[in-house]
């Protein structure tokens, strides 16, 4: 054999068997267990679930999940949650609101029901009309029982509101909040007369 063809033998030798390195390295490689996942401190969970309530302006729930996310092992996580916290603290104080008067109780249960929180805005109303029977108060209460499913009651204090202003029947009968419960036979029946 001459001394190229030896050399050609060994490169094509060298070449193969690097290859094969290679692929023995890669099925090495996917032999390895894989790194394992980090398991979430409570500190990081508690703090996670304070984010979302906060983004959601649950802020009572919020404070009270920051304050148990201050103590634990990641301190930039304590420090976050220190000053959420006073951001919660400072939104609360804002929110307490002093009711006195029937309108205040009125102007409050409108923000609930836009809110969705009927069962508050219902609260408001009544506590409204222990010191004011206005026809108003009788309308919303209405339109709110009503979003409710208690039509019988949303009902009877419609009925109050149109004998306290005749004018609340064709109010309520143009109202596009009340168009959904005109398919009830009690809500129908007092606005069919609106025209």
């Amino acid at each position: 054999m001459a001394v190229g063809s030896l050399r050609m033998n060994l490169r094509m030798n060298r070449n193969s068997m690097q290859k094969s390195n290679i692929k023995a390295g890669a099925a090495k490689s996917t032999k390895r267990p894989a790194p394992a996942v980090p398991v979430q401190s409570g500190q990081q969970k508690s703090f996670d679930a304070a984010m979302q309530a906060f983004h959601m302006r649950d802020f009572a729930k919020a404070k009270q999940l920051f304050e148990s996310s201050l103590e634990g092992p990641v301190k930039e996580i304590g420090f976050a949650a220190k000053q959420h916290l006073l951001m919660c603290q400072q939104r609360l104080a804002r929110k307490t609101v002093k009711l006195e008067t029937a309108e205040d109780f009125y102007n409050f249960g409108i923000s609930q029901m836009n809110k969705r929180d009927l069962d508050g805005a219902q609260s408001s109303f009544e506590k409204a009309l222990k010191q004011d029977d206005a026809d108003y108060v009788h309308y919303a209460l209405a339109l709110v029982l009503g979003l409710k499913q208690d039509i019988a009651a949303a009902a009877t204090h419609l009925r109050r509101a149109i004998e306290i202003a005749p004018r609340n029947r064709v109010a309520a009968h143009n109202d596009p909040d009340f168009a959904e419960l005109m398919q009830h036979a009690p809500i129908r029946e007092l606005l069919i007369n609106a025209h």
